[in-house]
């Protein structure tokens, strides 16, 4: 069934203003889904510090280090986060009404691939694949190893905002490259034609020397050869 959403931006009050005086967009969105779904996003400054999580009664922070002066605001925001699922679903109900045979308007993802580190046989590294800018927020990423659909080591991570409406996800992968291999991921999502697929595998290592440094070496070589012949035949004449 395809999930309709009503995402609402609404301002918390105030920016909040720290102790050094510095002034920060605090603020919070949330949407709701017809299968009763609700989510809730905690923003500071267009980036996500936190998120309400139902089954623990929490907002949980989603941010390495959430500055203090933000700490007694979770409470408050969990309460609205609260509120928000009661008039989410009044909210989508409504708009269902109004305009039942609307389409839903859809973006098809952009996507990419890349590791975490530099590529080396044998070695543990991170793979992620990035589907960029879609709407409406659900996708679905396939990994694969020499065209084998593989779980193991897969994470999705959270959806993401964008500032202009759409959204951001990435999944990851940890695994250890081996030249030869070849590792995809395929995104499937409602506004794309047919499924988007990227893939990596292990650069091959290439020899450190230029042209230059063999025609160098190889001179070296002959140099040498005719020195030593040399060297032969004015030992040979002597004796």
């Amino acid at each position: 069934m395809t999930l309709s959403l009503i995402a609402l931006i609404l301002l918390t009050g105030a920016p909040c203003s720290s102790a050094t005086s510095l002034s920060h967009d605090f603020r919070y969105t949330y949407g709701c889904y017809e299968s009763k779904d609700v989510r809730v996003d905690v923003l500071l400054d267009d980036d996500v510090c936190g998120y309400a999580d139902f089954s623990k009664g929490e907002i949980v922070c989603a941010m390495p280090h959430l500055p203090d002066y933000l700490k007694p605001f979770t409470k408050r925001v969990y309460e609205i986060a609260e509120h928000a699922i009661e008039h989410c679903h009044s909210v989508l109900g409504k708009a269902k009404h109004a305009d039942s045979g609307a389409a839903l308007q859809q973006e098809a993802p952009g996507t990419s691939i890349y590791t975490r580190y530099e590529g080396e046989d044998g070695v543990l590294n991170t793979i992620f694949c990035l589907a960029s800018h879609f709407y409406p927020p659900t996708i679905n990423f396939t990994w694969t190893k020499n065209e084998v659909t593989i779980t193991e080591g897969a994470l999705d991570h959270r959806y993401r905002h964008n500032s202009d409406g759409t959204f951001h996800r990435i999944s990851s992968l940890s695994f250890t490259p081996r030249e030869g291999d070849v590792y995809s991921c395929t995104v499937e999502h409602q506004a794309l034609r047919q499924p988007l697929t990227r893939s990596w595998e292990l650069q091959k290592t290439r020899s450190s020397l230029t042209p230059a440094a063999v025609f160098l070496a190889v001179s070296l070589v002959l140099c040498l050869m005719g020195i030593g012949a040399g060297a032969f035949f004015f030992t040979k004449q002597s004796n």
